[in-house]
């Protein structure tokens, strides 16, 4: 790959990082439930509004990557916009959260693995609870990141070429069973204000919106020479353009195999294989593709935690391998710990509002300490439309 060693990565891990955390989560189980409660088969439309205000924020982030471009990572941002204390202070935010979605993101993963046990009839007499499951896939996976960042990046393109592998192979074999009248209408009538309709579509579009504006967390990775991103300003774009073209093949297959009502459900993708018997040999492949995403999700969230613990703890600076092993460590230990205390679905499975808050503020950092004389009209419009279109799904 274009690190220039194991301790620095390129744009080509940049890639697999923000592939993940567009598509190592439950998206597609999102996206199925807001096709059964919200726009019906126009969810496609909904994924579109989303990627165009993700590629918005983006565009925004490559700027202030362009104007910081002495900064490192995410809190070097943070610091060149916002100063010290309230970049510790949003850091420590973050930090917090990424412990919580770990966590979560490990129970779910558990929660997959038993339903992928189950669809291939093996016995739930001696399964393990799902958060003793969670736990132990939380340390095995910790391990890992005791290596070097650019091999723990390899791991992560190899469990999310998994998930997207089995997503290719399942559009390839069940498009033949998709049925047009399931699209029809492609709009539904709406039935209450933000229920189907245009208002349905809308409503549908900010919370993927929040999903892919977390994408810009991936700049706080460590190893990742964030001006790298200001020579090949298109890396982020072609993401996410590839994560949204994936989505809306799956969205619009899922609505062809079924009635839309019926992707009301925690996997909608299983529901609408099982109205197939044809294609039931491949019920135990999906949530085995869920669980290889929310492995890697569990990755890139430990990488970005051990990165964003070391400018706030007095372990030592970035560079001194014991502190992030230290911090790494402890970072597994409490997540593993909140994995086994709470129970399933109480955690976050994905970044949430401490992470759009963060990237709202990286896309206004710099905007409050550039001169009359050096900040552009434009620069102002393009970050408060961007911290706009981040805060949106919170307000919902």
């Amino acid at each position: 790959m274009s690190g220039s060693d194991g301790h620095r990565l390129g744009m080509d891990h940049l890639g697999v990082i923000l592939m993940t955390l567009l598509l190592g989560g439950s998206v597609i189980a999102r996206v199925g439930q807001y096709t059964a409660a919200q726009a019906g088969p126009a969810v496609v439309l909904s994924l579109l509004l989303a990627a165009l205000g993700a590629a918005l924020v983006l565009a925004r982030l490559y700027r202030v990557v362009t104007q910081a471009d002495m900064a490192d990572g995410l809190y070097g941002l943070l610091v060149a916009g916002w100063g010290r204390s309230m970049a510790r202070v949003l850091c420590l935010a973050l930090l917090l959260e990424c412990t919580a979605t770990l966590a979560g993101a490990a129970q779910s993963g558990a929660g997959h693995l038993h339903a992928a046990l189950a669809a291939a009839g093996a016995s739930s007499a001696g399964t393990l609870p799902v958060q003793v499951t969670a736990a132990a896939g939380l340390l095995l996976l910790g391990a890992t990141t005791l290596m070097r960042p650019a091999r723990t990046v390899l791991l992560v393109c190899a469990l999310l070429t998994v998930k997207i592998g089995i997503g290719v192979l399942l559009l390839a074999l069940a498009a033949r069973y998709v049925h047009y009248a399931h699209w029809i209408p492609w709009v539904p009538p709406a039935t209450a204000p933000y229920r189907f309709g245009l208002g349905g579509v809308l409503a549908a579009a900010v919370p993927l919106l929040g999903i892919f504006a977390s994408a810009g967390l991936a700049l706080g990775v460590p190893g990742l020479p964030v001006g790298g991103l200001a020579r090949r300003p298109l890396t982020m774009l072609m993401v996410l353009v590839a994560a949204t073209l994936m989505l809306i093949a799956l969205a619009a297959l899922q609505a062809g195999l079924v009635d839309y009502p019926a992707l009301a459900s925690s996997r909608p993708l299983t529901v609408a294989l099982r109205s197939h018997p044809q294609l039931s040999w491949m019920l135990p492949w999906l949530p085995l593709a869920g669980y290889a995403g929310l492995a890697a999700l569990q990755l890139v969230l430990l990488m970005l935690a051990t990165r964003l613990a070391l400018p706030l703890w007095p372990l030592g600076n970035e560079g001194d391998p014991p502190a992030a092993c230290v911090a790494t460590v402890a970072i597994i230990l409490l997540a593993t710990l909140l994995a086994l205390w709470l129970p399933a679905g109480v955690l976050p499975a994905m970044p949430g509002p401490v992470g759009l808050l963060v990237v709202a503020a990286l896309c206004l950092g710099g905007l409050q300490r550039r001169s009359e004389v050096t900040r552009s009209p434009a620069d102002a419009v393009l970050g408060m439309a961007a911290a706009a279109l981040c805060l949106l799904p919170l307000l919902r």
